[in-house]
């Protein structure tokens, strides 16, 4: 018996792993753009930084809307598939705007985009940034749980590699996705060494000299989009200097991609 439910965890775990991603294809609406795509708020970092190293905190004490670059990441894929905006038509109250950002953040950003007819509709704003310009506090109400970034199957493959060969197939990886017009919640980090453990959004990408070149949302901005570097003779990643990371290298994963990945 217990052979038995040790073969069915694994195939279960294999399933989970390896069958629950959906392949790219070319999308139907328009680009992932920013800023149209992108939160108006961002995510606050848990303790205060200056010039990628942590300094003493001075911000002043209240609750902060942090720990969730995550569900911030994932929730721009979300609304990018699955949500349909319409400016010229009357809003609706805060009640059922609640209930639809729920229904949006409900859906797997693995799940295929949504027709135009089937998405969750929110009249009166033309795009995410001005929806969330002006319903910030009811979207960061509704997106998801800031426990959810760290307490969840996904985090664990931060222990497992990636190694370099890795690296070298999430890079072909990406080029396939962007090329099919597909944004990816990309996983930055270090370990055991968490000077970062960050998601962000990729959406562009370009060759400059041997290196491509990766446009991305960070959740932890709203002025201007970030980047990512792959270097292929190095077959390592790097994100670019911010306020909380001194910038180099990296290691990187998609997620977001199934039900543990």
């Amino acid at each position: 018996m217990r052979l038995i439910t040790e073969k069915t965890l694994l195939l279960a775990l294999i399933v989970l792993t390896s069958c629950a991603t959906v392949p790219p294809a070319r999308h139907s609406a328009r680009e992932f753009t920013f800023p149209a795509d992108t939160f108006a708020f961002a995510n606050e970092t848990v303790f205060a930084y200056r010039d990628g190293q942590q300094v003493a905190d001075h911000r002043e004490p209240g609750r902060r809307y942090s720990r969730h670059c995550f569900v911030m990441a994932a929730g721009a894929v979300q609304f990018w598939k699955f949500a349909r905006f319409e400016p010229g038509t009357a809003p609706v109250d805060d009640r059922e705007l609640a209930r639809r950002i729920r229904r949006v953040a409900g859906r797997g950003t693995w799940l295929p985009e949504l027709p135009a007819e089937q998405r969750v509709v929110f009249p009166g704003y033309a795009n995410l940034r001005e929806f969330s310009a002006a319903k910030g506090a009811l979207l960061r109400e509704n997106l998801g749980a800031a426990w959810t970034t760290y307490i969840q199957p996904r985090r664990y493959w931060m222990t497992f590699g990636p190694t370099d060969r890795h690296q070298v197939r999430l890079n072909a990886e990406l080029q396939e996705w962007l090329a099919a017009g597909q944004p990816v919640v990309l996983w930055l980090y270090n370990f055991p060494h968490m000077d970062i453990n960050h998601a962000v959004v990729v959406f562009a990408t370009e060759r400059v000299g041997d290196k491509f070149v990766y446009t991305a949302y960070d959740p932890n901005f709203t002025d201007r989009p970030r980047r990512v570097e792959y270097d292929p003779v190095a077959r390592s990643f790097a994100y670019e200097k911010t306020f909380y990371f001194p910038g180099g290298k990296c290691r990187a994963r998609t997620t977001f991609r199934g039900l543990i990945r």
